[in-house]
């Protein structure tokens, strides 16, 4: 599809609130949904490397459509999961329809005995659910929403926080108070891991762009024509992200950086020429960040 066009359509389904409710209307119809295990793979590399407790609470920030990254920690960790959103894009159908995956990866993943037969269990039980709320008694799950994003968790209450594709979309007007308020319901010495998209949405439909595509649009005919608030991109760089979590009070452990084969040749607005090489060349971010 045509990078403008797509442009075009989601501005038009950001125009008001019932545009934007036929947006998540459609988009919670479709059934046939990606989950990355890659990505899942991920997460529980770094949940494996987190100090816990017993029995240990994680949240995952951005939860979308079935919980995709909070599935395999909840059923291989007698744990309590914590999934919470802005909206609600639940989508039960795609959900069943992703239970053989998740079968397989628990059969792939290299798990003590005790953790097989515990997934094992859960499994069953998630194939018996007749909705989520059945799915959430059998994994120790609940699911929260606020279109604000403030968590209605108590401080101090999660051993690890995780999010996949999320931070990017956080407004970056919000972003400090929100920063805030996961490091407030972090544990001391807990982790905080996320892998960021800092790419340019639109042009996942448009494979023909750069995956930093906005840069040659100057910040304001992008805020114009451009932006819209169903799949809204906060456009910052990662330097200007790890700096703003850090005044939030976290630690960074370890922040790694996807970056395009060839920056040299990338059209750069001026409005962009303050950052630094590395931030116009980086378009994915993968972070592990502490409470002290």
């Amino acid at each position: 599809m045509n990078y403008y066009l797509v442009a075009a359509a989601l501005r038009a389904f950001s125009v008001n609130g019932p545009s934007k409710a036929l947006y998540r209307w459609l988009g919670n119809r479709k059934v046939d949904r990606k989950l990355s295990m890659e990505r899942a793979g991920w997460v529980l590399d770094r949940i494996r490397e987190a100090p816990v407790g017993e029995p240990p609470a994680f949240l995952e920030l951005g939860t979308g459509w079935m919980h995709a990254y909070s599935m395999l920690p909840a059923l291989i960790w007698d744990a309590e999961v914590a999934c919470f959103d802005v909206w609600d894009n639940r989508a039960f159908g795609a959900l069943k329809m992703k239970i053989p995956v998740l079968k397989q990866a628990v059969a792939d993943l290299d798990l003590t005995a005790g953790q097989k037969a515990l997934a094992g269990r859960k499994l069953a039980k998630m194939e018996q659910a007749a909705d989520f709320d059945q799915v959430y008694a059998a994994l120790n799950m609940r699911y929260d929403i606020d279109e604000n994003g403030r968590l209605p968790y108590e401080d101090n209450r999660f051993d690890v926080i995780f999010s996949v594709d999320v931070l990017e979309h956080v407004v970056s007007s919000g972003f400090d108070q929100n920063a805030a308020d996961w490091f407030r319901v972090l544990k001391p010495g807990g982790r905080m891991v996320a892998q960021v998209g800092l790419d340019d949405h639109l042009a996942h439909y448009d494979p023909s762009r750069s995956k930093k595509h906005y840069l040659r649009h100057s910040d304001a005919m992008f805020g114009k024509l451009l932006e819209n608030d169903v799949q809204y991109i906060n456009r910052m760089p990662a330097s200007e992200m790890i700096a703003r979590l850090e005044a939030a009070g976290f630690r960074t452990l370890e922040a790694e950086r996807w970056t395009i084969d060839d920056p040299e040749n990338l059209p750069v607005h001026p409005d962009y020429a303050q950052q630094l090489p590395q931030d116009i060349a980086t378009w994915r971010l993968l972070l592990t960040m502490e409470k002290p």
